[in-house]
Formats: structure tokens, sequence, C-alpha cells
């Protein structure tokens, strides 16, 4: 065998070697995403609930979790394709299609995490259809739905002053905000908003001007930047929010009056 057809033959083998191992690296995964559509497709909630991670299943009950599948055309899966697997520290990602009894075929993205338990899902990102624009700065939500989060997380905020306490607002974020913002050291941050509550109340019965947003592609976090045009001075919000569970959960908040925050 000539010389430049053993080396060509070795190229393809290691390729194959390093496709082998990245399969076998990535099987779990893999098998967290098929094990979780087979149970749903079997109606065995319980099963497809348990391989959620524990901040899913903090912000989304088994009921709603079966509503979102339904809404979504997923209870119905007969056959699930990964494309794109990857692995990095205690973090997953599975990128592909599945197919329905009915032949369709959906883009679907999963995040998971390494736990105790073995790999769990984080996340059931699915693309929403229709006309959307482009974006370089990762996968946005349409203008609407960032409209709406901007719009709901002002609206939460002025209840939660209203009520002179933050909980309300700090139920609605993610898991791990939870776990590093106390309610109390959010209630003594905007304490001495308490006192303009019905200020803010008006406000958020207005319609905001979103001025931007953008997602960290290391961290996943969407900020949104909007203003109410009010006068004498305009207020400004910048708001975090993370993909959790089945949909965008609040992440943080801050607000400057005259001036956007930094």
């Amino acid at each position: 065998m000539k010389t430049w057809m053993k080396v060509v033959l070795g190229v393809f083998a290691g390729i194959a070697a390093l496709v082998s191992l990245i399969f076998w690296l990535t099987g779990d995964i893999t098998k967290t995403g098929d094990d979780f559509f087979a149970a749903v497709q079997n109606d065995d909630m319980d099963t497809a609930y348990a391989l959620l991670s524990d901040d899913f299943q903090v912000g989304t009950s088994k009921a709603e979790l079966k509503s979102y599948l339904a809404a979504n055309a997923l209870d119905n899966i007969k056959e699930t394709s990964w494309s794109s697997r990857f692995i990095t520290g205690g973090t997953g990602r599975l990128e592909g299609t599945v197919t329905t009894a009915g032949g369709s075929k959906i883009p679907l993205q999963l995040r998971l995490i390494d736990s105790e338990a073995g790999w769990r899902i984080n996340a059931i990102e699915k693309e929403s259809a229709g006309l959307k624009e482009a974006s370089s700065s990762g996968a946005l939500p349409s203008p609407d739905k960032q409209k709406q989060l901007f719009k709901d997380t002002v609206t939460v905020f002025a209840q939660s002053l209203s009520e002179k306490s933050m909980k309300k607002l700090w139920d609605t974020g993610t898991a791990d905000y939870q776990r590093t913002v106390s309610l109390e050291n959010l209630d003594k941050g905007f304490g001495k908003f308490f006192k303009y509550a019905e200020g803010y109340l008006e406000l958020s019965q207005q319609e905001p001007i979103i001025d931007g947003s953008e997602i960290n592609e290391e961290t996943r976090v969407l900020a949104i930047r909007g203003h109410y045009p009010v006068e004498p001075f305009p207020i400004y919000f910048r708001q975090l929010f993370f993909y959790e569970g089945v949909d965008w959960k609040f992440d943080g908040i801050a607000l400057k009056v005259g001036l956007p925050p930094e």
C-alpha cells in the first residue's frame, strides 16, 4: 500500500475513533433526552417529571409541564434525533429534531445539568414558528415577547412596592436568583421606593419603549433595556432573565430616574 493511502486511512480511522469517543461521552445526556420523550409518549408524567432538574421542578409543576408539551405538539413524539451534543463541566446541551406521530419534525434544544441522580433536563427550548428578525446576539425572544416580559416585571415590581415587600417579585425569580439574593436584601435595596408605589402602579399601566436587548453568550442571561417617557424625568429599567424550564424567568432588575442604568 502506498504511503499516502496509509496516511489517508490513518486520518479516517482517527476521525472515526474521535466520533465514537464523542458519542460515548455524550451517551448519558442523549439517554436522558430520549427517556424523557419516551415517558411522555407513554403518558408516564411521573417518570418524565423525575428527569427534570430541581430548578426546573421549582418553577414548573407537573400539570404545567404537561400543558406546555401539549401546546407545543411535544406530547406525542415517536422519534428523537440529536445532531449536536455538547458537554462542558456540569452542563450539557442537545440540539436536534423530534418527530411527531404525524410525521412533523420540530427543531428542539435541551439544556441539562449533572446531578447526584444523573443528568437532568434544566430547560426545553422550542424555536417559535413564524417570521423572525435576524440577530447576531443569540436566540433572542421576539420583540413582542421581550416587551411582555418587560411589562410583566414592572407590574409585579409595582405590586411589590404597594405591598411594602418585594416577595411577589422575588417569587418570580429563577431558582439561582432566589438562592443568591435574599428577600431581606431585596427589601432593603428597594425599600426607599415603597412610598412611590402609587406612581409605579400607574406607570405599569403605560406602554414602555424597549431600547435594546442582548443575550450573554457565556451565561445565557437575557438583558432587556427600556424606559417610560414620563415627565419630568423618564424612568429607565434594565431587566435580566434566564431561560429556565419552559420559559424566560426574572433574574435581576435595576432602575434609574432620568438616566439609563449602566
